[in-house]
């Protein structure tokens, strides 16, 4: 069975390796910090619509030796903002075959997948690899807590789109990408294959730009609002950059598919970004989300106000200590009035 080395250990990264340990996958985790501290020392508390469960994970620092060999498929389920850093950490190590003997280095040898939110990682992990599959997921987990994560979906764990975002040898990624949505498939994850990733990527943002609000005091009209806006503003860029992102609706795999389960105590508008300011990281993905979108403005010449006001807000938030219910909603909503005049 194909070997997982899971480069992450927050909700996405310890819901792959429990669900595919389960199947009976050989999994590595990389983690690092408290959380790393943690996995040494005890098992991990992990919370699904099947109850709780305290499960040990091997679990190693980015430095250790990962003992890589070819078969093996790398997962990169950290931030995007921490791609650059991880990535070329794993490209040169040295992949070795069946009976042993170095075959040649990881960059060429180890198909990798990207896991975030954002239209960045996949060229950014194609700097230093051959083969990379580009992967959407749609997974209800929440990592706030150090050493426990929940996971609401049922009857499936979540959902993963994914498909070849760039390879040298298409058959070989063909391949690999094969063994990854049916190894996903068969850990409980709905899968769908698509030959234009990157269109899916894109249809993800247009949801993921609201993820920011959670973070921001307001009612829920008020956030509804803005939301439907930055989203729509999200679309409008993504159109003059040349994307065709299907409808969100194309995100949905199964419409029967659970989203929160209340054995899991997963809570709902507590997303990546939300989880990110719970726990008081010094970095979040706000900048490859409403900060793509700004990017894409600027490149292209149109205005983004709102998701560039929300960059602004979060970042400025994150460099002072970062926080929950943080002012600065009634900014986005006057710009929201001010582009409807």
């Amino acid at each position: 069975m194909t070997r997982y080395v899971i480069v992450g250990a927050g909700a996405i990264g310890v819901s792959l390796a429990v669900e595919l340990g389960d199947r009976g996958h050989d999994v590595l985790l990389v983690a690092r910090g408290a959380t790393l501290d943690y996995l040494a020392a005890q098992p991990l508390s992990y919370h699904s619509h099947a109850g709780h469960r305290a499960i040990r994970l091997p679990a190693v620092a980015l430095d250790a030796d990962l003992g890589l060999r070819t078969g093996d498929i790398v997962v990169l389920a950290v931030k995007s903002q921490d791609l650059a850093t991880v990535a070329p950490a794993i490209a040169w190590r040295e992949v070795t075959g069946d009976h042993g003997q170095v075959q040649g280095i990881a960059a060429n040898l180890v198909p990798v997948v990207t896991t975030q939110n954002g239209l960045d990682a996949e060229r950014t992990a194609a700097r230093w690899f051959d083969t990379v599959l580009g992967a959407v997921f749609l997974i209800s987990a929440q990592h706030v807590r150090t050493g426990e994560v929940r996971v609401g979906g049922h009857p499936h764990v979540g959902g993963a789109i994914a498909g070849i975002a760039s390879a040298l040898a298409p058959e070989s990624a063909e391949q690999a990408l094969k063994t990854f949505t049916t190894d996903l498939h068969d850990a409980n994850f709905l899968t769908k294959s698509v030959t234009d990733i990157r269109s899916y990527k894109a249809a993800k943002i247009v949801h993921s730009v609201r993820n920011g609000i959670e973070v921001l005091a307001g009612d829920r009209k008020t956030k509804d609002a803005v939301g439907q806006a930055l989203s729509a503003e999200a679309r409008t860029v993504l159109a003059a950059a040349g994307f065709d992102p299907p409808d969100t609706s194309a995100l949905i795999l199964d419409p029967a598919q659970g989203h929160f389960s209340a054995r899991s105590g997963v809570t709902t508008g507590r997303q990546s970004t939300w989880q990110s300011f719970a726990r008081g990281t010094p970095t979040n993905e706000v900048d490859y989300l409403n900060g793509e979108i700004a990017l894409l403005a600027r490149l292209h010449g149109i205005p983004a106000p709102l998701n560039t006001r929300l960059q602004q807000l979060l970042g400025r938030a994150t460099h002072t200590g970062g926080g929950l219910d943080l002012p600065g909603i009634d900014t986005l909503t006057e710009r929201l009035a001010a582009g409807q005049d």
